[in-house]
């Protein structure tokens, strides 16, 4: 009698461990990805960051997150980069979507000396 309950508790922390484990996938990913963006000076440095970020999670967690849906953006002289997807399923009627957004300030090269103060293209 309180095999079908045990088996649906089992099943319930199993599928909320793979939820976590698919936040932190999609984290990690979103970090690679601003990473890429944030230390590209210019050019590409939207695909750059969109595909660092979906190769970090085709090795990290290649079935974890389907279908896997990566955006790249700027906002001032911050660029970001936002993983999403829908986590695997363990109970059939549960379905839990996932996104993580990772941002920071475009790095560039400042000179100590001279008149130099401003990243190129004037986003400092």
């Amino acid at each position: 009698m309180l095999t079908p309950i045990l088996i649906l508790i089992i099943l319930l922390v199993v599928q909320f461990a793979m939820v976590f484990f698919a936040r932190q996938v999609a984290l990690a990913a979103a970090q690679a990805g601003a990473r890429t963006a944030r230390t590209e000076p210019g050019g590409d440095w939207n695909g750059l960051a969109v595909e660092r970020a979906t190769a970090n999670v085709d090795q990290v967690g290649k079935n974890l997150l389907n279908p896997v849906t990566v955006q790249a953006g700027q906002e001032g002289d911050e660029r970001w980069v936002e993983v999403r997807g829908t986590a695997v399923r363990v109970i059939p009627f549960m379905t839990f979507h996932v996104a993580q957004r990772s941002r920071g300030p475009i790095e560039c090269f400042r000179p100590d000396v001279g008149s130099g103060t401003a990243c190129q293209g004037g986003t400092g």
